[in-house]
């Protein structure tokens, strides 16, 4: 029994050392080749580039450790025809001390990483830069575009300027076309003088409402322009029954000598005549053959018999259908006064720049409401229409005043100082840059 246990303890202490000796033998074979994990994280890697061969792996699972590091080796190569460096690191890895197999495997693949992603990144920037270029280049597009804009508006300005010509233009058209000494024919019959019974802005001059009736007689479709004016005064001089008949030393006044002659100044021959006196606008129309309207006569022809208007064009205020002083037409920038051409606000967009309403009164007449006030014969009396004859009212006997009607550029409060009954005055030999004047024909 003690031999048997003698000898059995022998062979187990025989199948120790042979178990110990297997032991190293299998430490070598680890040391001589990649770890297994580590293949396994470079194959990870290497996913980026070739995909993992099922075969491959099979076959490194059953081949000897040598095979496995051709393979590995293998690997290598293609790794190396995809990418020289990561390859180059991997064999540098593998040459090096294999103790840190793992540290130096895992460094490797962050380092591939970091390449990969770096050349990722740098492929990114290229497409960046690419896209920044594509960006640039259309940002130059654009500005090329906006100086192409650039240029239109300035084609633009040149519009403006011709605009300014084609104002112009028109003005000098307007003188072939229109004939500035144009009058219409006031039927006779009655009207109805003074504030109108809708109008909530009466002053107690322009009341009370009354009818009246009036012969029949012609009546200047515009305002006397500085044309027109500048004939009268090379053919009479400026004396006008003892009175001056226009300041023509103010320098706001639009018609000046040269030589011996009178001249409207360039660009305002067809603005309406201002700074003249009321002496001066009767010697005007009894020149040309008329008179000077009564306020009656003026009120029919800027309100209308049947329609009765508030405004000349209609009951209802509009800012665009007269000169006055917050309109913001053309003419209202420079110097003073702010007169436009006569007949300027016929509903027309005058040299595309400016729309305007129609603003005539019902018998086509222009101005009746803003450009210049203007002088009528009568003497000025605020009680007059109480007591004022119903047929032809030729106007108060005397005053110091004469009257005048239709408000002017100056006029800041439009939709009451342009209606067609207010009332106006000013000495006659008041000559200021906001009174101008029509005339009127009686009919035979």
């Amino acid at each position: 029994m003690y031999k048997v246990t003698i000898t059995l303890m022998f062979i187990f202490a025989l199948l120790l050392v042979v178990n110990f000796t297997a032991c190293d033998d299998d430490d070598d074979d680890d040391q001589s080749r990649p770890s297994t994990d580590d293949d396994t994280s470079d194959d990870d890697d290497d996913d980026d580039i070739i995909p993992p061969d099922d075969d491959d792996d099979t076959t490194d699972d059953d081949t000897t450790d040598d095979d496995t590091t051709d393979d590995d080796t293998t690997d290598d190569d293609t790794t190396d025809d995809d990418t020289t460096d990561d390859d180059t690191t991997d064999d540098d890895t593998t040459d090096d001390d294999t103790t840190d197999d793992d540290t130096t495997d895992d460094d490797t693949t962050d380092d591939d990483t970091t390449d990969d992603d770096t050349v990722d990144d740098d492929t990114v920037d290229d497409d960046t830069t690419d896209d920044d270029t594509t960006d640039d280049d259309t940002t130059d597009d654009d500005t090329t575009d906006d100086d192409t804009v650039d240029d239109d508006t300035a084609d633009d300005d040149t519009v403006d300027d011709d605009t300014a010509d084609d104002d112009t233009a028109d003005d000098d058209t307007a003188d072939d076309d229109i004939a500035f000494d144009d009058t219409v024919e006031i039927t006779a019959g009655n009207f109805y003088m003074g504030c109108e019974p809708n109008d909530t802005l009466c002053y107690d001059d322009e009341l009370p409402r009354h009818q009246v009736t009036l012969s029949a007689y012609l009546i200047d479709v515009y305002e006397v322009t500085n044309e027109r004016f500048a004939e009268f005064l090379n053919a009479n001089g400026n004396d006008c029954d003892g009175h001056d008949c226009a300041d023509t030393d103010n320098s706001r006044f639009q018609i000046h000598q040269v030589g011996e002659g009178w001249v409207a100044d360039t660009g305002d021959e067809y603005r309406p005549v201002m700074l003249v006196s009321w002496y001066g606008a009767v010697a005007f129309c009894e020149w040309t053959g008329g008179r000077l309207p009564t306020e009656a006569e003026w009120e029919k022809a800027a309100k209308g018999a049947a329609e009765h208007y508030i405004y000349p064009w209609s009951d209802t205020w509009m800012i665009h259908a007269a000169n006055w002083g917050e309109n913001n037409d053309p003419y209202q920038s420079g110097d003073w006064p702010y007169t436009c051409p006569v007949g300027y606000y016929d509903g027309t967009n005058q040299g595309g720049v400016y729309q305007t309403v129609d603003g005539s009164s019902p018998y086509g007449l222009y101005d009746m409401a803003g450009n210049v006030e203007e002088w009528v014969n009568d003497w000025y009396n605020s009680d007059y229409y109480a007591t004022s004859p119903s047929t032809d009212p030729p106007g108060p006997a005397g005053g110091d005043r004469r009257g005048t009607r239709g408000g002017s550029w100056s006029t800041n409060y439009g939709d009451d100082i342009l209606r067609t009954s207010i009332r106006w005055r000013y000495y006659p030999t008041d000559m200021e840059d906001n009174l101008g004047f029509r005339c009127v024909q009686d009919v035979l």
